[in-house]
């Protein structure tokens, strides 16, 4: 059922950054300069923006200083309160966005792949699933997920049995995965300030 139509033309991402922090001393992860260079949330609009229909953030602060960055970013809160985890932001990302298709895409995520929507697009094609997440040097990361408004039921019947874990839902789907070798000597995403200081 995916076939018959481009999957781009009807696609946003949605930056998952909705998490307290509290591994990072409650600093916000999207205005980090882990690389000493740019910022997390500049190289992730750079890497995004032109590959999809919107740009989101799912964030429960700082939305002033998102859209100095970027002035038609779109902004969302968790529809429930509690730092309830990334399955709450995608859950919630479906009752904003008005496309078929989003890529989530973790705050934290160091190393961006070339072609990263496009390999995952590839992929729910040839398998005809409604999900894709990401394996980066044979480690699933399932926050980073190309996933169908039709998985939106199944999101409302785990967080209602207060499951979170992304791990278990995507085991109910038929889904596919996209690997990604990357840089072995890069983490491929930053969790805490000590994995960047193990990683000098």
């Amino acid at each position: 059922m995916f076939l018959n139509y481009e999957i781009k033309q009807h696609c946003d991402a949605v930056i998952l950054a909705a998490g307290q922090g509290s591994r990072m001393q409650g600093f916000n992860k999207l205005l980090q300069r882990f690389d000493g260079q740019q910022r997390q949330l500049e190289k992730l609009i750079l890497a995004l923006r032109p590959e999809v229909q919107k740009l989101w953030i799912n964030s429960h602060r700082d939305h002033d200083v998102y859209q100095v960055f970027d002035p038609n970013i779109a902004i969302f809160t968790d529809i429930q309160a509690g730092f309830l985890g990334p399955m709450m932001g995608m859950y919630s990302a479906w009752q904003y966005s008005r496309q078929d298709w989003i890529l989530f895409v973790p705050c934290d995520l160091y190393q961006v792949p070339t072609k990263l929507l496009d390999t995952m697009i590839e992929a729910v094609q040839q398998q005809q699933s409604p999900l894709c997440y990401a394996v980066f040097n044979q480690q699933a990361l399932y926050p980073l997920c190309l996933m169908h408004r039709s998985v939106r039921p199944i999101l409302a019947q785990q967080i209602e049995m207060q499951q979170y874990s992304l791990y278990r839902c995507f085991k109910k789907l038929n889904y596919t995965i996209a690997e990604f070798e990357l840089d072995h000597q890069q983490l491929h995403s930053i969790n805490a300030w000590s994995e960047l200081n193990n990683n000098d």
